[in-house]
């Protein structure tokens, strides 16, 4: 009989631990951490970029490692110059003039070109002056 108890209270533990590992499980899904959120984050934009560049599952390949760097680079480059924007500013640039050289070793020519053509019109200088001359 002592047995038989012990091993229900045994069992009883046995499912509660369980059950609160599966509750831990999908909490840590739900909210990734900074580094999984990152994962991710360079995932979906290596995804989409292959998408509209027509990439190749080579050049994906090559590009995602690319994006990663380029997102933890930038999130680095976001947090220590916050409070300078011209430096900011100027890290950002560099980021991207070295993320575009990695990209012409991988990218078929027309493909680096419409990839410029994208950024360019989000990273151009606003127009100065009244337009007038």
């Amino acid at each position: 009989m002592h047995y038989s108890i012990t091993l229900l209270v045994a069992l009883s533990l046995s499912f509660a631990s369980l059950s609160a590992n599966a509750q831990m499980a999908d909490r840590i899904t739900e909210h990734p951490t900074p580094r999984e959120a990152s994962r991710q984050q360079a995932e979906a934009l290596t995804r989409e970029m292959a998408n509209r560049l027509h990439l190749n599952e080579g050049q994906y390949l090559q590009l995602l490692p690319l994006n990663r760097t380029r997102l933890s680079a930038l999130n680095s480059i976001n947090r220590e110059y916050r409070a300078d924007a011209a430096t900011r500013a100027a890290k950002q640039a560099e980021l991207e003039a070295q993320f575009e050289q990695e990209c012409s070793r991988i990218m078929s020519p027309s493909q680096l070109s419409q990839l410029q053509r994208e950024v360019q019109p989000a990273t151009a200088p606003a127009p100065t002056g009244n337009g007038l001359g």
